[in-house]
This record gives C-alpha cells, sequence and structure tokens, in this order.
C-alpha cells in the first residue's frame, strides 16, 4: 500500500510540471537552448507574446524551430514551467519571479508582466526579509527586471524603497550598470534623503534643530530627480481617474 501511494506521488509530481523533452501532435515547436530541446505549443506562445506571433507566423511561417540565445536550458524550462499549463503552471515564487518577469519583457508578455507585477506588489515586502545568501540580491535582481516593465509604478516605488534601505558596502557591490539611470539615481536619492532625515532628528533630539545639514549639491539633485519621478507617477495616476468634463456630461444629458 505505501509502494503504490509513492508511486502514485511520484507520478502526480512528474506529470505536474512537464519537462517539454518530447514533442506531442499539439506540442511540436522546437525551442532550442544550448544543448537542449523543448517541444511546445507555438500557438500559445503567440497568444502571450506579439514578439512571437511575429516571429512565427509573419517573418518565419515554415520555420519549426526558434533558438533562445544567453539563456541557460534551466532557465528556459524554468520559464515555460511558469507560463504553460502542462497539464499545472508552476506557480510564481520569491525564487523565480525574476527570471521569469526578465523573459516576459524580452518577448513582451504583457499578461506574463502583468501577471508578475501583481506577484511582487503582493510580495515586496518579503523579498529582502529572508537574511540568507540566497535571497541577499533579490530585490535588486526584481528591480531590474521591473525597470524594464513599468518603472513608473507603485510596485516600482516599494522595490526601490528597498534598495535604498540595504546596507552602503552592499549596496555599492551591486551591477548598477543593468538598471536605467533614473532609477539608480532615485535609489541613491531615497538612500540620501534616509541619511539626511536621520542626522535631522539626531540634531533636534539634541536641541539644536538650526544646525541641522541642509545635504551636499548630490544629495540636493538626487532628491530633486526623486520628487520630480514621484509626482509624474501622482499625474499619471490622477489622469487615469479624471472624470469626463462638464461640457461633455452636459451634451450626454442632452442627448438623453
Amino acid at each position: 500500500m505505501m509502494r503504490a501511494e509513492t508511486s502514485e506521488d511520484v507520478v502526480i509530481a512528474r506529470s505536474s510540471y512537464d519537462d517539454f523533452s518530447q514533442p506531442t501532435p499539439w506540442r511540436s515547436f522546437e525551442i532550442s537552448a544550448g544543448n537542449r530541446s523543448f517541444f511546445v505549443n507555438s500557438g500559445w506562445l503567440a497568444e502571450l507574446s506579439p514578439y512571437f506571433a511575429e516571429e512565427f507566423y509573419v517573418r518565419k511561417p515554415n520555420s519549426k524551430r526558434y533558438v533562445i540565445d544567453s539563456s541557460t536550458p534551466e532557465e528556459v524550462l524554468e520559464f515555460l514551467r511558469c507560463i504553460t499549463f502542462c497539464p499545472m503552471r508552476k506557480p510564481l515564487t520569491v525564487k523565480n519571479v525574476s527570471l521569469v518577469l526578465t523573459f516576459a519583457n524580452r518577448f513582451e508578455m504583457r499578461p506574463v508582466q502583468a501577471r508578475c507585477e501583481n506577484f511582487i506588489g503582493l510580495n515586496a515586502t518579503t523579498l529582502s526579509r529572508d537574511k540568507t545568501k540566497l535571497f541577499q540580491f533579490k530585490p535588486f535582481q526584481v528591480t531590474c527586471a521591473m525597470s524594464q516593465c513599468d518603472p513608473n509604478s507603485s510596485t516600482m516605488s516599494v522595490l526601490v524603497d528597498k534598495l535604498a534601505g540595504i546596507k552602503e558596502d552592499e549596496l555599492s557591490r551591486l551591477h548598477f550598470a543593468e538598471m536605467p539611470g533614473d532609477v539608480v539615481a532615485e535609489v541613491y536619492a531615497q538612500k540620501l534623503q534616509r541619511t539626511k532625515d536621520k542626522k535631522a532628528k539626531r540634531y533636534m533630539d539634541a536641541g539644536d534643530e538650526g544646525a541641522a545639514p541642509a545635504g551636499c549639491c548630490f544629495t540636493q539633485w538626487a532628491t530633486s530627480l526623486f520628487n520630480r519621478r514621484r509626482n509624474r507617477r501622482r499625474n499619471l495616476a490622477n489622469q487615469s481617474i479624471v472624470p469626463p468634463a462638464s461640457g461633455d456630461h452636459h451634451q450626454k444629458q442632452q442627448r438623453h
């Protein structure tokens, strides 16, 4: 009995997340990465991605193979498992969301981007909570991917705040060349603003409020950039909920 249950568990585990190693009548298109091939439904990828729709059905309609460069087979497999129901779709996790979002950005997969952004928004507070080495730089990886997707979103603000909270020596070791310059400036603006606020609080606690430092030129510039980006996000949010003009409303009433 125990053996049967164990065997059944193994079958379920294997069938949950396919390895895409064998073609089927409905999954015959080959995705190549490194020395491995994965067989997928090209129509499903085209549904998710205008890039793949163009590549598979317009530019190269007779091709049966696509090569994904600059990615390992393990990365491609994880990506396919997270976007395909075969028969179950692998859920997003803190471990894989930056990988999936990077692929989604690369292949213009808006539904996948939205799913990743929603996951990040719901879990941003936990992305840097785990202090183990595995998750030490996860906020940076996720922020890099998000900056290519929607740099003006509220989720991005949360991630920037997380990065600004990293210790100075750890922050200096991050590869900021992978991130847009204005996002880097915002991270350091928040970092400098935090330092400035702490110093001001110490002066106030000591009863010497007038001696609080105003900050250097770079601090003022970075803070100004941060405020401009924050105001731009606020304006974009307000524009999305602006009610119709009174004249339009009056015309609608006249039609009725």
